[in-house]
C-alpha cells in the first residue's frame, strides 16, 4: 500500500517549528504515540524533533521548507491532506487537521534529539 502525505503549514505555526530547531538539524516526525497506552488504538498524536529519518520512514511533502516525516506503520493513522497552524490554546503548541478531522488543537512540540546531535 501507498502513502502520499502532504502538509500545508501557516506561516505562524512554520515559525514556531523553525525556533525549536536551535539551529540545529533535525525532522519533524508525525507520531502516534501509543507508549503506556497499553492498546495500538488508544494513542495520541504528538509531534517530535528527531535527529534523522529511519530506513521505515515516509517524507511528508510541505509547502514550508521544513522536513517532516511519519513511520510506515503510523501513516495509516492521518488523512492524505494535513495542516498545522497555531494552536488557538497557547501559542507554543500547534492545531494539526485535516479536511476531515482534527487531530489535536494543543499539540506541544518535543525535541527527541540526543544532545550529542544538538551540540553538532
Amino acid at each position: 500500500m501507498s502513502f502520499s502525505l502532504s502538509m500545508k503549514v501557516s506561516p505562524e505555526a512554520a515559525a514556531l517549528l523553525q525556533s525549536k530547531f536551535g539551529g540545529h538539524p533535525g525532522f519533524i516526525r508525525l507520531a502516534y504515540d501509543n507508549e503506556g497506552c497499553g492498546c495500538s488504538l488508544s494513542g495520541a498524536i504528538a509531534l517530535w524533533i528527531v535527529d534523522k529519518a529511519e530506513a521505515s520512514d515516509l517524507s511528508v511533502s510541505s509547502d514550508s521548507g521544513l522536513d517532516f516525516i511519519v513511520n510506515r506503520s503510523d501513516a495509516v493513522y492521518f488523512d492524505e491532506r494535513l495542516s498545522i497552524t497555531i494552536s488557538g490554546f497557547d501559542k507554543t503548541s500547534v492545531r494539526l487537521a485535516s479536511d476531515g478531522q482534527s487531530y489535536g488543537s494543543s499539540i506541544p512540540i518535543q525535541d527527541r534529539r540526543t544532545e550529542a546531535q544538538i551540540r553538532a
